[in-house]
């Protein structure tokens, strides 16, 4: 009797000890993540015990504090550019709206200054500001994320020619000869101030881009779906598309851009429930938009 006691003492004893080990160990990673998420430090958790599974416990929130810390550095890094983003829209829409004004003023001033180069310049620094607040227009769009999509029946195939026309006199004057292979009376249900969006940042990469030849394309998928393709050609050819939907990436050859052109598009297709593709083939560059003719199931 006394030895069977005896090793219930025991057991006891050492039941004990290994709970006060498993305390202290707690209490050491508790004193740890404390000292973390009070200071500024790339220290990790530690233990106190060679226990097999609290050892794998360790490892995999040493694993965690690392993927936040690179979640937060990318956060810093993604707000530092969107900071100097702003601050060049600013810059870049005050600069030609001064100009315009100073021609404005000198014309009320002068009429007989009222000439032709004049006005030319004045409606150049205005479309210049257009330009970029559009930009900011859209992005302000994508990153609110709190549109509430207004969804109506559109004939797509009516809406696009209506776009298209509304950007004649600008394709013309590139010059860039646009063939359109619009199959007539598709029709989408959607949000038209976004696919309207959508389809003015396309055709403003043709203006920016484009040489020579360009053309839209839409078609009928299948009973569900439609496919609006814009095409185009390139005085280099295109190697990689994947930095092209990176936000704030851009060649920088083609005047201004802040990178966001092909990203914007993306973001507000996802919005409306479809899918964007971006392809290319020599000096050809090709963004394909594929929607669902029925209205999407769209979390906000």
């Amino acid at each position: 009797m006394q030895i069977i006691l005896g090793f219930l003492v025991v057991g006891w004893l050492v039941l004990l000890a290994s709970h006060l080990r498993l305390w202290v160990a707690v209490r050491h990673l508790t004193a740890d993540l404390t000292y973390i998420n009070t200071h500024t430090t790339n220290a990790g958790v530690t233990t106190t015990v060679g226990w097999g599974p609290f050892k794998q416990l360790t490892t995999a929130m040493n694993v965690t504090l690392a993927q936040t810390r690179e979640l937060q550095q990318t956060q810093i890094q993604h707000e530092q550019r969107i900071e100097q983003m702003l601050l060049t829209l600013t810059h870049d829409i005050k600069t030609p709206l001064t100009v315009a004004t100073g021609y404005v003023q000198l014309i009320q001033q002068r009429p007989t200054t009222a000439t032709a180069p004049t006005l030319k310049r004045i409606l150049a620094n205005l479309s210049s500001v257009n330009y970029y607040l559009h930009y900011l227009m859209d992005f302000n769009l994508v990153r609110a994320k709190t549109t509430q999509l207004t969804m109506t029946k559109v004939n797509l195939s009516q809406f696009v020619e209506q776009e298209l026309f509304g950007f004649f006199d600008e394709l013309t004057a590139k010059p860039l000869m646009v063939t359109p292979k619009i199959r007539p009376n598709l029709t989408l249900i959607t949000d038209e101030l976004l696919l309207r969006r959508i389809i003015q940042n396309l055709v403003g990469n043709w203006l920016k881009y484009a040489v020579a030849t360009a053309s839209v394309t839409l078609t009928k998928v299948d009973a569900e779906h439609v496919c609006l393709t814009f095409e185009n050609q390139t005085t280099t050819p295109v190697t990689s598309t994947h930095p092209l939907t990176t936000p704030f990436y851009t060649t920088n050859s083609h005047g201004p851009s802040e990178g966001l052109g092909l990203n914007i598009v993306q973001s507000l297709t996802t919005m409306l429930g479809g899918r964007m593709q971006v392809t290319t083939s020599g000096d050809l560059f090709k963004v394909s938009l594929t929607f669902r003719t029925r209205p999407p199931k769209v979390t906000m």
